[in-house]
Parts: structure tokens; sequence; C-alpha cells
């Protein structure tokens, strides 16, 4: 750092946390805590099947979302788009997914899982859902789902396109999910 660099520094005053501020209980700071203690372990545990947490998360959209593009990958999975291209280009080449034009926009490609995908996906999964499970062990089942809808109010609050982003989808979801009832004999 240069001399000028270093009294500019010296000159400025220190940043003073507002009356009240409590770094352990502030809510992202708890977020990325949790977080960040999740995916290295997951981390660690996926090592032995040779998935990465970015992979795992590409595989876990592609799964619910088959045919999505690059953009909508990138904002669903929060991936950084770096990181995002290392990790589709390794994908492919390890014949976990699919890339396909759009027959619509040309410019545009669309990805989804190969069988080889979906099988990764199947061997995740349960260890996965056994760290999310140790994540949240001893909530009582309606805190957890008070839970996740206030979580999902904050996630429209800094996303005002969110629920417009997202309708086409859900309504399909919906849509496979009558129709998987319906084949199975269940009357719901």
């Amino acid at each position: 750092m240069g001399d000028q660099a270093q009294r500019t520094m010296a000159r400025a005053s220190p940043a003073v946390a507002p009356a009240g501020f409590d770094l352990d209980n502030h809510v992202f700071y708890l977020f990325t805590q949790i977080l960040g203690r999740r995916n290295r372990d997951l981390a660690e545990d996926l090592k032995q099947l040779g998935v990465s947490v970015p992979q795992w998360r590409v595989l876990a959209v592609l799964h619910e979302r088959s045919g999505c593009t690059m953009n909508e990958l990138a904002d669903v999975t929060t991936v950084d788009r770096t990181t995002l291209t290392r990790t589709l280009d390794r994908m492919a080449k390890d014949r976990l997914i699919a890339r396909r034009s759009d027959a619509r926009d040309r410019r545009s490609v669309r990805l989804s899982l190969t069988p080889a995908g979906r099988d990764a996906f199947r061997r995740v999964l349960p260890r996965v859902l056994a760290h999310n499970e140790r994540a949240v062990r001893g909530f009582d089942p309606g805190k957890l789902a008070a839970l996740r809808a206030d979580l999902h109010r904050m996630v429209r609050n800094l996303d005002a396109e969110y629920d417009k982003r997202n309708a086409g989808w859900l309504a399909g979801r919906a849509r496979d999910l009558t129709e998987n009832r319906r084949n199975k004999g269940d009357p719901s």
C-alpha cells in the first residue's frame, strides 16, 4: 500500500456500528454461518462421490427445471458465472449434463441432465438430505413451516420478480404432482 493510501486510511474515521448492532444476532451473518458450515461438511461428504457443491446445485436445479437456460440456472443456483461455466464444462465432459440450442432462440442454450446426471442426482440426494436434516434437527414441524414461509418472504422482499419468474415452473410442477397422483391411483 502506498504512502498516500496509508495517510488517507489513517485520517478516515472508523466505522461505527449503529446502536443495537450485534453481529452474532445479525440475520445475514447467521445465514452465512449456516450455509458455510453446511457446505463445508457437504463438500467433504460429496468428495467420495466425485461431486462438488456447485455441481450438486446444478444437479438439483436441472432435476427440477430441466431445459432451463444458463441465465435461469445462474439465478436459481446463485453460483457466480465464472464458477458456473467451469462447473458446467466439467459436468458436460463427465456426461452429466446435455446442452442443446433453443429452437426459438438460437443464442440460448437449454440445459438438462443426462441419464448419468440423473443417476448422480439420485446418489447424492440422500447425503444432502442427511446434512439438511441435521441442520433442522429439533425443529417443531409447524415452526419449520413458518421459517420456510418467512424465508420465502425474504426472497420476495429482495427480488420483486421472483414469483413472476417462477410462475411457469411452479404451475408445471403442480401439474406434474397432480399427474403423478392420478397415475398412482391417489384421489387427492
